[in-house]
């Protein structure tokens, strides 16, 4: 090698050690917890090794084709809750599954996911290598794993720009088509309230407007110019009403439900410092939508 391009490796180290050249990381920074505590009797290494194969999984996958810096990573949980063991190495569970990003200029952080998926069943045994092919799909765990993460991008990317999330929401798609023939719990087409339906929420061109409500929200409602403190309800009522339209088309949507369990409580504690007539609008509209949480709706009144 000669001076000049031993010269030129040095001056590249420096600028990826400065972080002005990033290098292309992985997208996820997620804490993965696997709780074994209602199986008696069970092996607790089996789920040490499970839970360290699930972060490194997790962590250390290219997901997509963005380029992110370490401090750019999104934040997020997955905490698998074992509550059966089905047979050796089979295993029944619950999965829940959050995220979060900054609001820019602010101090304030926003949730993105907050999910309790209770039909997750997955073969594991210690030490096993975790596969995931888009592609070909062999296992329930990776395959359920994958479709979260790819979730989790999709909703960052929608509320930072217009749309910019489809190729997430399209892979989601992809896992729940290609994991059919298998008859996994949790991704059944005729039911409108899990995996599959998520998916297809996000793919329908017709519900395109819940997810410029999303942009809208994130993007315009509460990332703030520099100097102006934290975020303001500006977008949370114009929020409430896409999605009481959306009920009215689709009463069942899973979108709604889904939005509910994310950002409800965000909603009353930007909505609390409101004027009179703003809260009573909203309040009105949001018990409509979300009946069964007036103790925490009880605020606006």
């Amino acid at each position: 090698m000669s001076r000049r391009e031993r010269y030129s490796c040095l001056i590249l180290l420096f600028l990826v050690v400065a972080g002005i050249f990033p290098l292309s990381g992985q997208e996820l920074n997620a804490i993965v917890k696997v709780n074994s505590s209602r199986v008696q009797g069970a092996n607790r290494q089996v789920f040490s090794t499970l839970e360290e194969s699930l972060r490194n999984f997790i962590n250390g996958r290219k997901w997509t084709d963005s380029h992110l810096r370490t401090d750019e990573r999104i934040n997020c949980s997955f905490t698998l809750v074992i509550t059966e063991t089905l047979s050796s190495g089979s295993f029944k569970s619950e999965l829940y599954v959050q995220s979060y990003r900054p609001v820019e200029n602010s101090t304030y952080i926003t949730p993105l996911l907050n999910i309790r998926d209770t039909e997750m069943e997955f073969d594991y045994t210690e030490h096993q290598s975790l596969q995931f092919d888009l592609s070909f799909i062999r296992e329930n765990l990776t395959a359920t794993i994958a479709y979260y993460a790819y979730l989790i991008l999709g909703l960052d990317l929608d509320s930072r720009s217009l749309l910019e999330g489809t190729s997430c929401f399209r892979n989601m798609e992809l896992v729940a088509t290609n994991v059919q023939s298998y008859g996994w719990k949790g991704w059944d087409r005729r039911n409108n309230r899990n995996r599959s339906a998520i998916a297809a929420a996000f793919n329908d061109g017709a519900l395109e407007e819940y997810r410029q409500m999303w942009f809208d929200y994130h993007r315009k409602g509460l990332d703030v110019p520099a100097g102006h403190g934290r975020p303001g309800s500006k977008e949370v009522v114009p929020s409430i009403l896409t999605l009481s339209a959306l009920q009215a088309e689709r009463p069942t949507s899973v979108l709604i439900k889904l939005f509910g369990d994310t950002k409800l409580e965000e909603m009353v504690n930007l909505l609390f410092k409101a004027d009179a007539p703003e809260k009573k609008q909203a309040y009105e509209a949001l018990m409509k939508l979300y009946p069964a949480r007036n103790t925490e709706l009880g605020r606006l009144r």
